[in-house]
């Protein structure tokens, strides 16, 4: 675990970061925070404390290495990715895991899977983690235009992330301020090689 958590105080790790953009951290903070996935029996699994300690020391390690202004972490609470369960006192678990967070990272992003058809994440379990995090705190998942200004302007974030809408319009932007039609998502081509569906969606005219 040690040489896990210290990867990212390695000069390759530190070469392959580009200056500018936020490192985010996202798949095994999952799997290790999930009773069900995380089955250790030593100081990384137990309690929300132990089955979050690796979250934390790769926050910890990753911050030194290229500072904190430049790390974020997202989460996706309600996710069953990779057949990770649900389980009683998820919600209580990332509340307590975002004020953990507070001020060791640069965001925090929240992912609600529900327009994939997972189980959504409460508007009060998000009120809570924004609540307890107090920093700038991000929410995805299947916004349109109108829904992410209505939830920034209603206070349930500071930011919006949008993914599959601007991978299929390049132009999204302005499609959103024109009110536009959007150029739907070609699923086959998601995870693929090569450009096909990734830098081949048109443009408006």
């Amino acid at each position: 675990m040690r040489a896990v958590v210290s990867q990212p105080r390695h000069p390759p790790f530190n070469a392959a970061c580009p200056p500018d953009p936020v490192l985010p951290c996202h798949l095994l903070p999952l799997q290790f925070l999930r009773p069900s996935s995380n089955t250790r029996t030593d100081s990384y699994g137990g309690d929300v404390a132990g089955r979050a300690r690796f979250i934390l020391d790769v926050v910890a390690a990753t911050t030194a290495a290229i500072g904190v202004e430049r790390v974020g972490i997202r989460l996706s609470p309600f996710s069953p990715f990779n057949d990770v369960a649900l389980y009683d006192g998820l919600a209580d678990d990332y509340v307590w895991l975002a004020e953990q967070l507070r001020g060791r990272v640069q965001y925090v992003h929240i992912v609600d899977h529900s327009s994939m058809g997972s189980p959504p994440v409460p508007d009060s379990v998000k009120a809570a983690m924004r609540k307890a995090y107090g920093g700038t705190f991000i929410l995805s998942g299947g916004y349109d235009a109108e829904r992410a200004e209505a939830d920034v302007a209603a206070g349930k974030a500071d930011l919006v992330a949008v993914g599959r809408p601007f991978l299929a319009n390049p132009d999204l932007v302005k499609r959103w301020q024109l009110g536009a039609a959007l150029n739907a998502v070609d699923f086959s081509t998601l995870y693929t090689p090569g450009e096909k569906g990734y830098l081949d969606y048109a443009e408006m005219a």
